[in-house]
Order: structure tokens, then C-alpha cells, then sequence
């Protein structure tokens, strides 16, 4: 039987209680790799992890709401000091939010959970991911969001006056331009990003009644939890890693243009690092 590349190998997988989350910390764990499952759904998480769990072979867990920056910065220390290294991050956490009610870091919740807290854990986790990868859930909706490099932070905090979609697919595109920023910085890390295509997952859970039922007609068309997780596993184990490539399944993607802009770049990164100085609560 051949070999697995990622078998032995330490891969924490975020947004790990349900959907493609879940279907990779399975795939993973028949692999032989050292699966870290983390998730907001306590139930749900350490259903998952006790599932996967075999003889010798243990699956860590851990919860942690990323609405809640606190829960992240638990979750990098937890992570840290269990962890020497880490060979593969699948930051996968996300969610799509129709309510603009901040969070309570006083965020708007799609930049929060979609770009700020993963690029929290991603900063914190930096050193254990020396030498190693990240593969992150993107969405093609990014090239329909528009910044510029100058006073990001208003525009950011006027998020308040976009749709549901405009305020999702704008935290889709503040992640991509932070891992471009992150990975000039640490070039230690390699990251790619990827759109998995439409998932017949329970994502859309937060775009309420219209969004439910639009995703129970599309089904038969959504392609299944378990094929996206293939695509981000390819990746992860992949001998000849594309660093910064955008996929769209299982292709190389066109980003938009302003994922290149290095000066929006860097006034991103440096804005989200202004946020996450801890804040005594």
C-alpha cells in the first residue's frame, strides 16, 4: 500500500464540526496523519475527534468560536504548547453572516470570523508552521469587493453600510491580501487559497430562511462535502506546493487584480495587527 505524504505528519484542521472540515479530518485521519480537529460545536467536535480516534492514535480537539477573539488566542496558546510543529494548517473556519450586530471584540462578524480571527491563529501559529503550509478556504466572491490602500480602517468600519453578501465577500478579500502580506513577511509559510466550489454543507445555515431553501433546491448541482475536502488534501500534500496560487476547485483561479496591489497589502495587514493588540475586557 502506498505511502501517504501526509501520513505521521501533525495537520490541525479548523471549522472541523461539520461540512468540509469534517470530511478532511476524516480523509486525514485514514491517511495515518496526526489530525488536530478544532471547531465552534463542542457536541459536534468531540463527536467527530472520539469517531476518529483508533488505537495508538488519538485525535486532539479543541473548541473555539472565532467570533470571540479570546477563544482564538486560548486556542494558539492550547495549540503552541501542544504542539512542536505543525506541518499543515487547513484554515477552514468561516461563515456567512446577514446580521451586522458586532461581535464582542466589536467587529463586524463576516471580517471577524472570515479574515481576523484565522489571521490571528495563522500569526500566533507562525513559528510551530516554520517550514510548513497553509491551505485556506477563499471564496470567488473576493472579486467582487473593492478597498484602497488608503484609510483602510474607515472603510473597513463602514462595512456597516454594504449587503450581507458586498460585507462577506469584502472579509474574503482582506484574507487573501493578509496571507500575501503574511507570507512577504514570514516566507517560512507557505499558503495557498481556495474557492472549494458551491458545498452542499450547512454554510449557508446563516444566511436564514431564503438561503436554506435556496441551498435544498441547488443541492442536486452543489458538489458534495467530501470532493471539496479532496481538493484542499491534493493541496496539503502536494510535492510541488504552489505557494500563494489561488484555486478554484481543483484549477489555478484569477484573483482579483487587488490581491497584487502591495501597498493595499501591507495597509490591511498593518490594520488588522492594530485590531488584535489584546483588549482587557
Amino acid at each position: 500500500m502506498t505511502r501517504s505524504p501526509l501520513q505521521d505528519k501533525t495537520v490541525v484542521v479548523t471549522g472541523a464540526s461539520s461540512g468540509i472540515g469534517a470530511q478532511a479530518a476524516r480523509q486525514l485521519a485514514a491517511q495515518g496523519a496526526r489530525v488536530v480537529v478544532v471547531g465552534r460545536d463542542r457536541g459536534r467536535t468531540e463527536r467527530l475527534a472520539d469517531a476518529l480516534t483508533s488505537p495508538g492514535r488519538p485525535i486532539s480537539r479543541h473548541v473555539a468560536d472565532f467570533a470571540d477573539l479570546a477563544q482564538v488566542r486560548r486556542l494558539a496558546t492550547a495549540l503552541s504548547t501542544d504542539l512542536e510543529k505543525i506541518d499543515v494548517l487547513l484554515s477552514n473556519a468561516g461563515g456567512a453572516f446577514t446580521d451586522f450586530t458586532p461581535t464582542v471584540d466589536g467587529h463586524e462578524p463576516n471580517y471577524q470570523v472570515n479574515a481576523l480571527a484565522p489571521f490571528l491563529l495563522l500569526r500566533e501559529l507562525t513559528p510551530a508552521l516554520a517550514s510548513g503550509r497553509v491551505v485556506a478556504t477563499s471564496s470567488r466572491s473576493h472579486r467582487g469587493a473593492a478597498l484602497h490602500h488608503e484609510h483602510v480602517r474607515d472603510q473597513l468600519d463602514r462595512m456597516a453600510g454594504l449587503g450581507p453578501h458586498q460585507r462577506y465577500a469584502t472579509a474574503k478579500l482582506v484574507s487573501l491580501l493578509v496571507h500575501r502580506e503574511h507570507h512577504r513577511r514570514h516566507s517560512e509559510v507557505e499558503i495557498v487559497d481556495v474557492h472549494p466550489g458551491l458545498v452542499a454543507s450547512d454554510f449557508g445555515r446563516y444566511l436564514g430562511r431564503t438561503g436554506t431553501v435556496l441551498k435544498h433546491v441547488a443541492r442536486p448541482f452543489l458538489r458534495s462535502p467530501d470532493a471539496a475536502a479532496r481538493t484542499l488534501i491534493a493541496l496539503a500534500e502536494s510535492a510541488d506546493f504552489p505557494n500563494l496560487a489561488y484555486f478554484v476547485r481543483d484549477r489555478r483561479g484569477e484573483t482579483s487584480t487587488l490581491v497584487d496591489d502591495p501597498e493595499l497589502a501591507s495597509a490591511v495587514y498593518e490594520d488588522a495587527c492594530r485590531r488584535l493588540e489584546p483588549v482587557h475586557r
